[in-house]
């Protein structure tokens, strides 16, 4: 007995770390691991031509702050829907006059709803909806060109074409994204019109519409600086930005849409702000994702 205890006396404490110190070593340990896969990413870059083609993607965005541009973008989209959605509400106001139906509905109707289905209900019983219009498509022309200087500088920079090479945002080139865009909203109503009448359907819609968005977004890009790449190399791009588009809308319309709706009475305005910014910003960071993309691949193809 007496030897028992004397053994337990003469062993030394065990060491107790803080959870400051555990905390450390857990980070350190994960460095190390996201260390070792980096290495043999690196390794394995030199034998695969499409992991180095990522690579360089990574590396083109990071070099031009791709992230950046997306949030200049995305404020950009923001500020472009406030005239816009004053123009939809004097319109669809005037609609649901001619109609002798409320304004939501004939705003669900037409494809809107979810964020905006709410603000074109209340807003568009005013009395001044001709100024509403009078006001709005002007604002809105503005807006619009100010999307296209940043679409342009931001694919400049992506393709790293000379200034004086850039196209311009004239009159012609603003109305003709004007109506683009406008187009990619139609769509979006039309996809969400025949999804809720059929499963089945909406399948089909779904591939249709990110057909759509793809076509859409190939026009768009041979208005912006290629350094005179063929139509056929922005395809790859193009079809990013198709899928990925459609699935920001699902997941805008099934998630984050009934998400911020549900938080309406929490967070107020700040809360559909908030969501909207978070769905124009991933939107915008695939818009500079897809010139990427073309960039990288064109550059690729002809080195």
């Amino acid at each position: 007995m007496t030897h028992t205890v004397k053994s337990r006396q003469e062993e030394p404490p065990r060491s107790s770390s803080s959870p400051l110190e555990r905390g450390r070593q857990r980070r350190e340990a994960m460095a190390r691991r996201a260390q070792r896969i980096a290495d043999r990413a690196q390794a394995e870059r030199g034998k695969h031509g499409s992991l180095d083609a990522v690579f360089e993607m990574a590396d083109r965005d990071s070099e031009i702050g791709g992230g950046i541009i997306a949030g200049a973008l995305a404020y950009r989209l923001f500020i472009w829907l406030l005239p816009l959605a004053l123009v939809l509400v004097a319109g669809f106001g005037l609609a649901a006059d001619a109609a002798s139906e409320s304004p939501e509905a004939t705003a669900k109707s037409l494809g809107i709803a979810g964020l905006v289905s709410r603000s074109i209900a209340s807003a568009a019983e005013s009395s001044t909806r001709w100024y509403a219009i009078v006001v709005g498509v002007p604002v809105l022309f503005l807006a619009t060109r100010s999307v296209l200087r940043v679409l342009i500088g931001a694919h400049r920079l992506v393709w790293g074409e000379v200034r004086a090479a850039t196209p311009k945002p004239t009159p012609k080139a603003t109305l003709r994204l004007l109506a683009l865009i406008l187009c990619y909203y139609l769509v979006s109503g039309v996809a969400v019109w025949v999804r809720s009448r059929s499963v089945g359907l909406g399948v089909l819609a779904t591939l249709a519409a990110s057909i759509a968005y793809a076509g859409l977004w190939l026009v768009i890009s041979l208005r912006l600086p290629h350094r005179g790449a063929q139509w056929k190399e922005l395809v790859p791009g193009a079809v990013l930005f198709g899928v990925g588009a459609e699935l920001i809308q699902l997941l805008a319309a099934y998630v984050l849409a009934p998400y911020a709706l549900n938080k309406q009475g929490t967070y107020g305005a700040l809360g559909l702000a908030a969501a909207l910014l978070v769905g124009l910003f991933v939107v915008s960071r695939l818009m500079v994702g897809a010139a990427v993309v073309n960039a990288t691949l064109w550059e690729r193809r002809c080195a």
